[in-house]
């Protein structure tokens, strides 16, 4: 059975100008942010925590293994400092991943 597809043109100007408006309203928030906290000020860090559980089951006679299992817990922080003040900002950004491995179908 065939369903029928549905394709609808837009003019390129017209995606072009919802395009840019929608980067120039999307930068300016992000200069204001940035101009009105400093290099400590601005700094932010989350952590996540994310458990994994993977149990998989051959059902290809030939595999000597039948089964697999895993539990793993990850740990995931993602730090951003602000930006210097001047004309030129830097900052500085940090993504840590770890991760442990729990049971490994014992």
């Amino acid at each position: 059975m065939r369903y029928p597809v549905t394709v609808r043109s837009v003019p390129a100007h017209q995606s072009f100008i919802s395009l840019t408006l929608a980067f120039c309203a999307g930068s300016s928030a992000v200069v204001q942010a940035d101009q009105n906290s400093g290099f400590v000020e601005g700094a932010t860090a989350t952590l996540n925590l994310r458990n994994a559980y993977i149990n998989r089951n051959f059902t290809n006679p030939n595999n000597a293994q039948g089964k697999a299992e895993e539990w793993t817990q990850n740990f995931i922080l993602d730090a951003k400092s602000g930006f210097t003040q001047g004309v030129v900002g830097f900052g500085v950004d940090v993504l840590g991943l770890y991760s442990v491995k729990l049971d490994g179908g014992r």
